[in-house]
């Protein structure tokens, strides 16, 4: 298999976060096949035996948070969620013999679980930072499955140290500004939303604690399979329309986010940016119009926003340029879009409608937004 080759395989998955979305919408007595068809997944691909495409699992949460009209879907899958149904990766954690030796276990064998999930350790004075990075995944397409990944590992490592362990903070890279206080009262610490990267911060006092479930036995029994496990896992590397998007996201506040910032950001000249878009079937225009219009059908339905920190978050100079945006985008205002009784369908709709109804249509913005 070539270097190119290797390079186009998409991320894959376990499925365990899909299997519990999946479950806790049939108890809502939703009907499921829209939500997977929606994901490009279908039944047979919930086989417990089955890998499938991380970025469909990704979706499908997505789509799960908004049929059940639950912002914090993912923390809420967390809190019902058994972690031993991640079963290997679960199991192998809770041979450690401390938090320490748990949490360095999770970082070497997540990619069993997820592909698109990057842990890495980062040990400092106080304790040891677990930052999570995404890998062929836009950013702005996880955002349920970060916090749904966060939380269930916390939830996990409180069930083996048999106590209700508290990270000293917790960062999410995306933004949110609603259910705040429940994430704080989750997790017993700070949590901050829109940091520099997805983290979590263990304390020494934390990691020295021995785990309930330790067994040297098992652990030793189990490092031969995993480590099988993780060789048999590829290290997706990630689109470049992926990396614009969350190098756009992270830029958008600042309005930073013209064509020279993100190829400087990205290590390349403005011109190698353009050429291997391109190669992906894609303009630069087009990467950050279409993740603003999926960031802002994401903000409008968070009421805690108004519509002026919504176009700021976007990296609109006003609130002007992101009405045209938005009216372009689906039809309707930011504010109407607000004011209907089932936005989310109506959205849904709206975005659909205007993209069938103008294929291959070039973006193009009558307001006045920061991309250069």
């Amino acid at each position: 298999m070539t270097q190119e080759t290797t390079r186009q395989v998409p991320p894959t998955a376990t499925g365990f976060a899909a299997r519990q979305a999946l479950a806790a919408v049939r108890k809502r007595n939703i009907t499921v096949e829209p939500l997977l068809r929606s994901a490009g997944l279908t039944e047979r691909d919930m086989d417990s035996q089955r890998r499938i495409s991380a970025v469909a699992q990704a979706r499908l949460l997505e789509n799960a948070a908004e049929a059940l009209g639950d912002s914090a879907f993912g923390l809420h899958l967390a809190q019902q969620t058994n972690p031993r149904e991640a079963r290997l990766l679960f199991y192998v954690s809770s041979a450690a013999t401390n938090v320490g030796e748990t949490v360095a276990l999770y970082a070497r064998y997540c990619r069993i679980a997820n592909e698109a999930m990057d842990v890495k350790l980062a040990p400092a004075r106080d304790g040891t930072t677990v930052e999570l990075n995404l890998l062929g995944l836009s950013r702005h397409d996880a955002r349920q499955s970060v916090e749904f990944t966060v939380a269930v590992a916390v939830k996990g490592l409180r069930e083996l140290v048999g106590r209700r362990v508290r990270p000293l903070k917790v960062a999410f890279a995306h933004t949110r500004n609603s259910h705040l206080r429940e994430f704080e009262r989750f997790f017993g610490s700070p949590v901050e939303f829109g940091a520099p990267s997805d983290q979590v911060s263990v304390s020494n006092e934390t990691l020295a604690l021995p785990l309930v479930t330790g067994d040297p036995h098992l652990l030793e029994t189990l490092r031969s399979f995993c480590d099988q496990a993780a060789s048999e896992r590829h290290t997706p590397a990630e689109t470049l329309r992926a990396s614009v998007e969350n190098e756009v996201q992270q830029l958008m506040p600042n309005g930073a986010v013209d064509r020279g910032a993100v190829a400087r950001a990205l290590g390349m000249s403005e011109r190698t940016l353009s050429r291997k878009l391109a190669d992906e079937g894609a303009t630069y225009a087009e990467v950050v119009d279409q993740l603003r219009r999926s960031l802002a059908l994401q903000y409008v339905k968070e009421r805690s926003l108004s519509l002026s920190q919504i176009a700021w978050l976007l990296g609109y100079e006003g609130s002007t340029s992101f009405n045209h945006a938005f009216r372009r985008w689906t039809g309707m205002s930011p504010s109407t879009a607000r004011s209907e009784q089932h936005p989310s369908a109506q959205l849904k709709k709206q975005s659909r409608g205007a993209a069938e109804a103008s294929p291959g249509r070039k973006p193009h913005d009558n307001g006045t937004a920061k991309t250069g």
